[in-house]
């Protein structure tokens, strides 16, 4: 078995090797709104929920890179999100996967990326952000907190005040997520992705059936 020790490496070194072990990954297609109403969009797969109650969500958010004409600079989705504080996060499926891809090319600040991609706006009820009208799933977010934990990155921690599910998607009776109508794709290493419509059931036991339930 190979070992590798950290600190001797880079930091795209250590970002191959972090992302490349931690995957299928969700992906948050994150639309903001400038300062002069400009709609943003942005993928982001170092994303996940954190909590329910309240309902919390972290995101990492990077600043451009060698590889960008804008090196350097920080992301228009932080600097919409902090001046804001609202944002909506748009679940990737495979009908708008390869225009969410595109949203992560270092468009210039004042490009709309769903415009140049394709991708259609639609009002939220709660937050001044639009949501993108073809994804499975959206969530109306507040910013619960931001943590500058790197020069190079930030993690925004957002509250979700709204969901909004496409027709088929909600079991409004048990309020669960229709699993076999959703099928959302993950992010592995690289350039490569992954369908969720292989599924396998595995429930966690409870140690002592007599004083615990299982959960569903």
């Amino acid at each position: 078995m190979a070992h590798v020790t950290m600190s001797h490496l880079t930091r795209m070194q250590k970002y191959w090797l972090v992302t490349g072990s931690v995957g299928p990954r969700p992906i948050a297609l994150v639309t903001s709104l400038a300062s002069d109403g400009l709609c943003n969009a942005a993928p982001y797969s170092a994303f996940n929920y954190m909590g329910e109650d309240p309902p919390l969500f972290a995101i990492a958010v990077d600043h451009y890179g060698d590889e960008s004409h804008r090196p350097g600079e920080r992301k228009d989705t932080l600097c919409n999100i902090e001046e804001r504080g609202e944002f909506v996060v748009n679940m990737v499926d495979e009908a708008i996967v390869e225009r969410a891809v595109l949203c992560g090319s270092d468009f210039p600040a004042h490009i709309s990326e769903p415009e140049a991609v394709g991708l259609a706006l639609t009002p939220s009820e709660i937050v001044k952000v639009p949501r993108i009208a073809e994804a499975p799933i959206s969530w109306e977010c507040k910013l619960f907190k931001v943590l500058d934990f790197s020069e190079q990155r930030s993690i925004v921690f957002g509250e979700i005040v709204a969901m909004y599910f496409r027709d088929g998607l909600l079991d409004e009776e048990n309020m669960r997520v229709s699993i076999d109508e959703f099928q959302p794709y993950g992010r592995l290493g690289g350039p490569n992705y992954a369908r969720t419509t292989d599924r396998v059931k595995l429930r966690v036991p409870t140690y002592l059936p007599s004083s615990g339930v299982p959960r569903e």
